[in-house]
């Protein structure tokens, strides 16, 4: 009995954390596919922020890799590098772009194999502790680009 308590209690507390951010949304996203080999790839996709404050990502989570982490690639001195972002601002009203323009990625490893047409879901965190959850779906980037 104990235990549906604390699961409750649980879901209520996500359920709560997750209305929230009613006024963030995610917009075109998608994973990259890869081959079995393969243990990373990247997903893309459009953060909007509706609301009157900035929002700030800082971290995302999926069942379908070991870890996901924000990435944004710069090149220097003519050399593609990928920096780990503590956090992406949302701004109030606005919207963020994570594509090859922009640099900004998350960052998948440790996955599973991953082919098109597949669906993964994806649990996006924000720094006032609440959490978007998306699914994400899978293609082949050369149709992407």
């Amino acid at each position: 009995m104990r235990t549906l308590k604390i699961i409750a209690v649980s879901l209520l507390i996500t359920a709560c954390a997750e209305q929230a951010t009613d006024h963030v949304r995610v917009e075109n996203a998608w994973i990259a596919e890869i081959p079995p080999v393969i243990k990373v790839t990247a997903a893309l996709m459009v953060l909007h922020n509706d609301g009157d404050k900035p929002r700030y990502l800082i971290d995302a989570s999926s069942p379908r890799a070991e870890s996901i982490e924000v990435h944004r690639s710069i090149v220097v001195d003519d050399l593609a590098r990928m920096i780990r972002q503590p956090e992406v601002e949302i701004p109030a009203h606005g919207s963020v772009e994570f594509s090859n323009e922009t640099g900004y990625h998350l960052m998948f490893y440790g996955t599973g194999e991953i082919k098109e047409g597949q669906k993964i879901p994806v649990s996006l965190k924000f720094k006032d502790g609440t959490i978007l959850n998306a699914v994400y779906d899978v293609v082949d980037r050369r149709k992407r680009l």
